[in-house]
């Protein structure tokens, strides 16, 4: 049995078996979205989502991280939760707070750092193996709710979540029909990246990874900034958009209905603007 379908399997057990997760699913269902487009050429869309609370509004200061177990620890996750492994040091689970169809979270069994580097090779296997899917990960410092716990995400596909670059922000792109060159090529991408950030202990950034015909994708998002400004603001200046992989690359999560209404164009490309690291 090939892993999507395994994947497929595992869905169906768990929304029997765990009404935390089918009752994420039955929401995902119900979502209301708004679509914002940008002369025809590239789109946002923006989906209501008040499960996602948890980890839009999570605090991540290494003193909160500290006073709490981590939830991605096999002894922490719900007794319900079943997964599929994965390369012998991962496990797949469905995600109870799901943005996407089939919305994975794939942490490693070790309780280590969230850091990506040497660990694109994983994700460009696991793209491989789900071509129906998009990987995704998130810096420890750019929407991880864990960044104690290394993890990954996957969903499925839509053509929204393979955007590239445009004037909203920045994507430095790697294409190849080599998962080698495709590392080799994040490498370089990784040094440059961290020469213009040497303070950050991981370079600032999101990372999506899929195949496309005979070829091995990664998005790379840079970043400058973790929220921006209007998460901070008090009253009706505040919009709780904490940006991820998913945000990035056109789908931004508003988990308050006040903001999900009054969110303007204007105000994505600001958000935009103050998260997104311009690069040459």
């Amino acid at each position: 049995m090939d892993l999507q379908t395994e994947i497929s399997h595992l869905f169906s057990a768990q929304q029997k078996d765990w009404e935390q997760l089918r009752d994420g699913v039955r929401q995902l269902d119900n979502m209301r979205e708004r679509e914002f487009t940008w002369g025809g050429d590239y789109h946002v869309k923006l989906q209501f989502n008040p499960a996602r609370m948890v980890s839009t509004g999570a605090a991540t200061s290494k003193e909160a991280i500290e006073k709490r177990p981590c939830f991605l620890c096999e002894g922490n996750r719900p007794a319900r939760q079943k997964g599929i492994p994965f390369r012998e040091k991962y496990i797949i689970l469905c995600n109870p707070y799901p943005i996407l169809r089939n919305h994975l979270t794939i942490p490693l069994h070790s309780h280590v750092p969230q850091r990506i580097r040497k660990k694109t090779g994983d994700m460009l296997i696991l793209a491989e193996q789900l071509p129906d899917y998009v990987v995704f990960y998130n810096g420890p410092k750019c929407g991880a709710s864990a960044p104690d716990h290394f993890h990954l995400q996957a969903g499925l596909k839509c053509p929204l979540l393979t955007q590239a670059d445009n004037e909203l922000r920045s994507c430095l792109q790697i294409e190849s029909e080599s998962k080698d060159e495709a590392q080799e090529l994040f490498e370089d991408v990784y040094q440059y990246l961290h020469h213009l950030q040497p303070a950050e202990t991981e370079p600032m950034m999101n990372v999506i990874a899929f195949t496309e015909g005979n070829k091995y994708k990664l998005h790379i998002f840079p970043r400058k900034a973790h929220r921006p400004g209007h998460y901070y603001e008090k009253g009706e200046k505040q919009l709780l958009i904490s940006p991820g992989a998913l945000d990035m690359a056109g789908l931004m999560i508003s988990v308050r209905e006040e903001d999900f209404e009054k969110i303007s164009k204007q105000d994505i490309e600001d958000i935009y603007t103050q998260v997104s690291m311009a690069v040459i």
